[in-house]
């Protein structure tokens, strides 16, 4: 008896110690979490509308964050019925409360200063979906924005839910921000910003690089445990910022999947493929070596090239080679070839090609990049075609989605600068849909399929919305349904241009399309710093590639201005 009353006894006190450890922590939540506003009144904000104040306090921005390397970034724009304006207001804040607020719509153009730090790699852009804002940026004034940084990859990896900016300032900052839909809304574009819209802006990049700067000594204090623990030392968690921050910079964060609706099923697990950043990469990495550095020779022994095993056997198989080696698989050819390899552009052919990927070095996987898209090569006449292996590297999944990334930047420069839109664009589409004829199809098609399963209104509805359109009809018909349901739809553009061609066409009368491929590698060295590039990998190839091919005159002069190649 008195053992049960004793935990009976124990039983309740627990309740009441769980029960009053729950008041006391939502008693100190209600305690910690404030205004936003009052929590950081110590902030210095400087609304920029000239280039020459721009200067100003860019210097100051780049002052302040040289300890932490790292700036609190988010942009505002108007969206009119649907529609965005460019981006209006660009946010950067220091970790000590220096905002700066640069009025873009004032100033028009994005000062050479401020387009130079957004665009400086060593410093990280911080917040909730930059890379999205920094796609803005791109489109709008041309600017390409570098080394975003999603702070919600940081606090997935520190075991916090990653929501949005809102949720991370409650639970981290105890700050509760203001994010009425009338400030996220309101005129940015407006001649004075209101005192509230300062203050909304200033704070909201200024929490971003406060919860970057609290998760990144949390992973920091992580590592001195285990340090500790295991008797090693190191540097400080912002002496290793790259280490940490470097593998997610311009990584868009991936939300959790959607749940399963009711009853669907789950599929069977299967053994894990290596990760990649998104789903539509997993179905283009490849698992097999691109490169299997076989060597085709010339009649008399000469190196002319390494190909794959498949190419120098086709040779052997049709009788046009004969084998010198198995391993490594060396053919000769029984037939004088129509080129040799010649100089350094020739030579780079008959060197052996690593299977890995060019900018880190990963051998688990990778893709073909074509550092020259083929949107533009394939314009290309054929004999800049020829060899263009030169500009067909490997990347692993993640640094070929970052650099298809970075590609964007130049492309929608090259489509401001030519006047070629882009695909994407309305005016640039091969076909368009007539809305009202899209509408009078598919009323037709309900009046004719589904009359009997519709409410009587509604029918009569659709039946007055048909006969505004076919104003010599005073009666649905049957005839007239099936007429309205084949009417045509899709247009072709009479003004479509294709942008590749528009830009090929460009350079090929200005300048020469030497200086269109040299643009695009000389862009995937400085956007993806390779450090594993082939040996002889040239900016300049195929011009020493032609060269030797005018010398032989094997070059028309019609070739010769389109390429851009004027003299010996």
């Amino acid at each position: 008896m008195q053992t049960s009353t004793r935990n009976k006894l124990c039983v309740a006190t627990a309740a009441l110690a769980v029960g009053c450890s729950v008041s006391y922590i939502f008693y100190k939540m209600r305690k910690v979490l404030q205004n936003a506003a009052d929590l950081f009144n110590y902030l210095t904000i400087k609304t920029v509308n000239t280039e020459e104040f721009c200067d100003e306090v860019v210097g100051e921005l780049r002052r302040r964050c040289q300890k932490h390397r790292a700036l609190g970034f988010d942009c505002e724009w108007v969206t009119d019925k649907g529609k965005r304006h460019p981006v209006a207001l660009v946010q950067l804040s220091s970790f000590d409360g220096y905002c700066g607020l640069f009025r873009l719509n004032k100033m028009k153009t994005v000062p050479a200063s401020l387009k130079d730090l957004l665009e400086d790699e060593t410093i990280y852009k911080v917040g909730v979906a930059p890379a999205d804002d920094g796609k803005y940026l791109s489109h709008d004034y041309g600017v390409a924005l570098k080394s975003t940084l999603d702070i919600r990859h940081l606090a997935k990896l520190n075991g916090f839910e990653a929501g949005g900016l809102a949720t991370l300032s409650s639970t981290l900052l105890g700050a509760v921000l203001d994010k009425s839909w009338r400030i996220r809304c309101s005129d940015w574009e407006a001649e004075e910003m209101s005192q509230r819209q300062v203050e909304y802006a200033a704070i909201d990049a200024h929490v971003a690089i406060r919860i970057f700067a609290i998760l990144l000594e949390k992973l920091g204090k992580k590592e001195t445990v285990l340090s500790w623990v295991f008797g090693t030392g190191g540097p400080s968690v912002w002496a290793r910022l790259d280490e940490h921050c470097s593998q997610y910079a311009d990584v868009h964060f991936k939300m959790k999947p959607v749940k399963l609706r009711d009853g669907a099923k789950e599929k069977p697990d299967r053994v894990k493929e290596p990760q990649v950043p998104t789903k539509r990469y997993q179905a283009l990495v490849r698992q097999q070596p691109l490169y299997h550095n076989s060597y085709l020779h010339a009649p008399d022994g000469e190196v002319l090239c390494t190909c794959n095993t498949k190419k120098a056997m086709w040779f052997v198989n049709k009788g046009l080679a004969d084998v010198l080696t198995e391993e490594p698989l060396s053919v000769r050819l029984r037939f004088e070839p129509a080129g040799r390899a010649v100089g350094e552009a020739g030579r780079y052919y008959t060197l052996e090609k690593e299977n890995k990927c060019v900018v880190c070095g990963d051998s688990n996987s990778y893709i073909r990049k074509n550092i020259v898209p083929r949107e533009y090569r394939k314009n290309f006449p054929e004999i800049m075609k020829e060899h263009s292996s030169h500009d067909v590297v490997l990347l692993c999944a993640r640094c070929h989605q970052l650099s298809n990334m970075h590609d964007l930047a130049v492309r929608e420069s090259l489509a401001r600068d030519v006047g070629a839109p882009l695909p994407s664009e309305k005016s640039a589409k091969k076909s368009y849909e007539d809305p009202v004829r899209k509408k009078i199809r598919s009323t037709a098609r309900a009046l004719l399929y589904m009359s009997h399963k519709l409410p009587e209104e509604r029918r009569k509805e659709l039946e007055e919305y048909l006969l505004q359109h076919y104003p010599d009809q005073d009666v649905i018909t049957e005839e007239l349904l099936n007429e309205a349901c084949e009417i045509q739809v899709v247009f072709e553009n009479e003004n479509y241009e294709s942008h590749g061609v528009k830009v090929v066409d460009y350079y090929s009368k200005n300048g020469g399309l030497l200086l269109l491929e040299e643009l695009w590698r000389k862009h995937f060295l400085d956007a993806m710093k390779p450090r594993y590039m082939p040996a002889l990998w040239s900016l300049k190839h195929n011009e020493e590639r032609l060269r030797g091919r005018l010398k032989e005159g094997r070059i028309s002069e019609e070739d010769l201005k389109t390429i851009g190649l004027t003299s010996l």
